[in-house]
């Protein structure tokens, strides 16, 4: 089965070397849509205490969809193939995943 993960969806992923665990895509919709096997993505991670990084963004419950609040680690970008997706939770609010991208480019220097 094909997947096509949109930009600011929250997918759970299960990856070889981890447990089963959530990610926010990144990528913007013009790669998700292409030929390309993988997907950029960040980590959500239940640890609050990365909340304070800079960059960082703590996403609530309700804007998740997950079964707890989470913090988006800006720092932890990941390239995954589509293979690993499993279930789509939902997709953040514009102006959450417009505070995600910010910390990207904080993290890029842009």
């Amino acid at each position: 089965m094909v997947k096509h993960p949109q930009q600011g969806q929250i997918w759970w992923v299960d990856l070889p070397e981890t447990t089963r665990q959530p990610i926010l895509v990144v990528q913007s919709n013009a790669f998700n849509e292409s030929e390309l096997e993988t997907v950029v993505c960040v980590e959500l991670t239940p640890d609050w205490k990365l909340g304070a990084a800079p960059g960082n963004v703590v996403i609530s419950q309700v804007d998740s969809g997950l079964p707890k609040a989470c913090v988006a680690n800006i720092s932890h970008v990941l390239t995954i193939d589509k293979q690993f997706l499993q279930q789509c939770v939902g997709a953040l609010p514009p102006l959450v995943l417009e505070s995600v991208l910010d910390g990207i480019e904080l993290l890029l220097g842009r």
